[in-house]
């Protein structure tokens, strides 16, 4: 559904998405964004919501990689502006928010 896709783009936060993959989302962005604020509180919260100690791990690993990743490109020249494809997709990817750390 690329209406959602856009949705969560835009706020995430204020999406048509489950709870619970709205707390992940706030998680890894603030690990990405905001990593040395992160405290206990963060991982309780996602607990809250449902997501065993292996989810949360996972979590983790895959924002970890992401991040990793991204910066890697971004380090080597693999990082070049892509003009085509869908224009709101696009300047989502571009803003630097949502879904390019998870």
């Amino acid at each position: 559904d690329q209406e959602l896709v856009l949705e969560i783009g835009r706020d995430y936060a204020s999406s048509r998405l489950e709870e619970q993959d709205k707390v992940m989302l706030a998680f890894a962005e603030k690990l990405t964004f905001n990593h040395t604020e992160m405290d206990n509180d963060d991982i309780e919260s996602l607990k809250a919501v449902g997501f065993s100690d292996e989810n949360i791990l996972d979590i983790i690993a895959s924002v970890a990689y992401r991040n990793f990743s991204n910066r890697l490109n971004i380090a080597i020249g693999l990082d070049e502006d892509v003009t085509e494809g869908d224009q709101d997709l696009l300047n989502i990817a571009k803003s630097g928010h949502s879904m390019s750390m998870v």
